[in-house]
């Protein structure tokens, strides 16, 4: 399925509210089993969340049973915003990465975050750290 919700923006909205941080650390998820909702959905009409900064990585588990995971940004449709991102076991490789220009997710959708691994006898853990805001598409 092709992504069609990021957008890098070049705009100023009308409405803003933030800057926010919001650090998401999973407990360990075995078999891709990782699906949760890092920022709610903003809740007025023609309102979205506007990320400025991600970072992103696997830890050490409390198992010792690590295998190489991939992690993917979602919006509230399941459609990938960021990613997939391919990490080593154990907390060997982190993403950090600033947007210059906001990456805006779909109006009225949530940021969720999906993790799989290779196959399906290993267990990890993520960290995912946003900084973003919520605004109200420009006036048209």
């Amino acid at each position: 399925m092709a992504s069609t919700t990021p957008t890098i923006v070049d705009e100023i909205t009308h409405v803003r509210t933030g800057p926010f941080a919001v650090n998401y650390y999973s407990a360990d998820f075995i078999a891709g089993s990782l699906a949760a909702e890092i920022i709610p959905a903003p809740t007025r009409d023609n309102s979205a969340i506007y990320l400025t900064h991600v970072t992103m990585g696997i830890v050490a588990n409390t198992s010792d049973i690590t295998i190489d995971a991939h992690l993917t940004l979602l919006d509230g449709n399941g459609e990938s915003v960021f990613g997939p991102v391919q990490f080593q076991a154990n907390g060997q490789t982190t993403l950090s990465k600033d947007f210059t220009k906001p990456l805006k997710i779909t109006n009225k959708k949530a940021l969720d975050i999906s993790g799989a691994g290779e196959n399906g006898a290993y267990q990890a853990a993520c960290f995912v750290f946003v900084e973003y805001y919520t605004g109200d598409s420009p006036l048209t």
